[in-house]
């Protein structure tokens, strides 16, 4: 969006980032564009590499208004960038009062994701594909689809993804009445089999790594050419974390975030006393305190290992310990930064806000690919008018202790109850470790030939061992190893297609 008058100019894009605005200084002018990397290459912007490491070792959360491009910035999700005055400002836009129970505010919630769904079956002639993964994000918008429309299911399975998605996913066809297409993948579609010819998003995307396995299963959506549903950021938006015990004991509901942690951990026959330790932990310090101990971690080299078992501010694992001495020094520096500027937020309201935005650029930055892949995308959960009906809710609210994704089957009950009521998921993970051990020489050669390394930031051979401990269906280090391959994977295209970004940045 563009408003203007004779003084100012208003850019906006949405609330997720999905449809997001960058900006730069260049001549005494502020250029915008919807695109970081175009700004990088007309201004010969190096990339940042510190801040590279700091996004694959503690998130790229904490820095919301920057990008991988020295001098270039974002406008993050929520935001507007106004201009005309003596420098540009950032003006938020959300203005969502999180005050309603589930039961208050499932029918609009419901209403705003049907709207969205219908609308795209409208603009679509009522032909459309989607993802049904058996999973209650994809699944409920393919059947919400087909309400109004013919839909072609798709999904993809292999000797590691769950079994039981897949019978939900053939259940969901049958409910529908289509025929489920499964695209049956072997070892060449196991995840880190990208192409050296593939397109380069504007800043690393985690689908950069599967791109083998999005080509298969989604030849039958290609053939159709028209939009394609997803079920991205359903997550964020049906269901909440654990961030909302934070939440809870910083709003001074103590003895009711107490209840519902041990709830939580009885369910699941975790203890409720070590889960309770780290929440009130996360509560007592904040979020710029957290940020500090961060900092104070990276110098020392004190690596977390497994996560705490609940939301944290800022988790510091493995991946940090395979900085080099003068990486880590440099991370830290960027977290202390961050942690000066940091104001007192609520918890859960942080993290969604915070999830919402990191859901919005990985299917932003997945934009070239999918182009690549013969389809058009569309998230009706990352719409404004369905994130705000679902943030109007409180986070505690939306967060099931017993059930999952709650908002669901309140909001559309029209949905079969077998699908509401499924309170399993499938994990991917089997799937990532058989591709990291198939890839395996290959990811350490990227490893050690990575800028990363040669610049001196990235020690790869604790990574590299790491890698080799890789076996089996579970593994400790799988989520850093997966974010270092992409930020790997990402860089090293950019150095075959850009030198001048790396060289700079060198």
């Amino acid at each position: 969006m563009i408003a203007e008058n004779s003084r100012n100019r208003f850019v906006c894009g949405d609330l997720s980032g999905l449809r997001s605005i960058f900006y730069t200084e260049q001549g005494g002018h502020t250029l915008w564009s919807t695109s970081a990397r175009g700004l990088a290459e007309r201004r010969r912007a190096p990339l940042n590499l510190a801040l590279t490491a700091a996004h694959f070792t503690v998130g790229a959360e904490h820095w919301l208004d920057r990008t991988l491009y020295d001098g270039v910035f974002a406008v993050p999700g929520g935001f507007g960038l106004l201009l005309g005055g003596e420098r540009p400002q950032l003006i938020d836009v959300t203005g969502i009062a999180p005050d309603l129970t589930l039961s208050e505010g499932a029918s609009a919630f419901g209403q705003a994701l049907q709207t969205a769904v219908h609308r795209r079956m409208s603009s679509a002639d009522g032909l459309a594909s989607a993802d049904v993964s058996g999973g209650l994000d994809s699944t409920a918008l393919a059947i919400t689809a087909s309400a109004v429309g013919e839909v072609r299911a798709v999904t993809y399975a292999d000797a590691y993804t769950s079994a039981e998605d897949l019978f939900f996913a053939r259940r969901a066809a049958v409910h529908m009445g289509v025929k489920l297409h499964v695209g049956r993948g072997g070892v060449e579609q196991l995840p880190f089999a990208w192409t050296s010819s593939q397109p380069i998003p504007d800043q690393p995307a985690a689908a950069s790594l599967t791109m083998a396995q999005r080509h298969l299963y989604l030849e039958p959506a290609a053939n159709l050419g028209g939009i394609h549903f997803t079920g991205d950021g359903g997550d964020v938006v049906l269901d909440s974390c654990s961030a909302v015990w934070v939440g809870m004991v910083q709003s001074g509901e103590r003895r009711a975030a107490h209840r519902e942690v041990t709830n939580w951990a009885r369910a699941r026959n975790r203890s409720p006393r070590d889960l309770w330790r780290a929440v009130t932990r996360a509560a007592g310090c904040g979020y710029g305190g957290a940020l500090e101990e961060a900092a104070r971690q990276m110098e020392t080299g004190g690596v977390e290992g497994k996560r705490p078992g609940v939301w944290s501010w800022c988790h510091v694992g493995q991946s940090s310990g395979w900085l080099t001495a003068a990486g880590r020094d440099q991370v830290a520096a960027l977290l202390r930064e961050a942690a000066k500027v940091a104001t007192s937020l609520r918890a859960d309201l942080t993290e969604q806000q915070s999830s919402l935005r990191l859901v919005g650029a990985d299917v932003r930055n997945t934009a070239p690919l999918a182009a690549a892949w013969g389809v058009r995308p569309v998230y009706p959960y990352l719409d404004n008018e369905v994130v705000r009906a679902a943030f109007a809710i409180a986070p505690a609210e939306r967060h099931g202790v017993t059930a999952f994704k709650p908002l669901l089957g309140v909001a559309l009950p029209q949905l079969p109850s077998w699908l509401t009521s499924r309170t399993s998921k499938g994990s991917f993970s089997r799937q990532l470790i058989a591709g990291m051990v198939h890839h395996r020489a290959r990811l350490a050669h990227l490893f050690r030939d990575s800028v990363l390394t040669t610049s001196g930031l990235l020690d790869p051979e604790p990574a590299i061992t790491a890698l080799a401990g890789v076996e089996g269906v579970r593994s400790d280090a799988l989520y850093d190893l997966q974010r270092l391959a992409m930020v790997c994977q990402w860089l090293a295209a950019n150095g075959r297609h850009d030198g001048q970004l790396l060289e700079a940045a060198c």
